[in-house]
Parts: C-alpha cells; sequence; structure tokens
C-alpha cells in the first residue's frame, strides 16, 4: 500500500531563519488596562543538529526574567504597527 501524501495545507508551517529574542515588561496603560512590552535582546538560530535553538544575545545587553522567543515579523506588518 503506497504511503499517504499530506497536502501541503495540512503540514505544519516552515520554521523561519530565526526567532528574535524578547524581555517583556508588563504596565499599566493609559486606560487603566494591563499590558506589555516587548524589547528585543537577541536572536535564536536552529541548532545545525536539528533539535534545539543556539541564542545570542546583543553584546552589552544583560538581561534577566523571562525571555520569549517570537518569529519575524513580515516587514510591512511592522511598519503598519509603527502608522
Amino acid at each position: 500500500m503506497a504511503a499517504r501524501r499530506t497536502q501541503k495545507s495540512e503540514q505544519a508551517p516552515a520554521m523561519p531563519k530565526y526567532l528574535g529574542v524578547f524581555v517583556t515588561e508588563n504596565y499599566q496603560g493609559n486606560d487603566g488596562e494591563e499590558k506589555t512590552s516587548y524589547t528585543r535582546v537577541g536572536a535564536a538560530f536552529p541548532h545545525r543538529k536539528g533539535c534545539g535553538f543556539n541564542i545570542e544575545i546583543t553584546e552589552g545587553i544583560s538581561v534577566g526574567g523571562q525571555l520569549v522567543a517570537l518569529p519575524p515579523r513580515h516587514r510591512q506588518t511592522a511598519i503598519n504597527l509603527l502608522i
């Protein structure tokens, strides 16, 4: 019996070439609602052996607390957030 092929739409999205690494800080917005600020402190790259990540923290930055790794945003999306 032939192996079942998975439709492209059923496959998990491809892993980006890197993930941005951020520290988070919670604060209260002008509307009184609790919000989160993300400050980029480095990048995470898939390990060449396939399991895990290599994380590079930007030189001169001291980090502590929770780190969050997120895929890069599409440039147009980032521009729209600035407007």
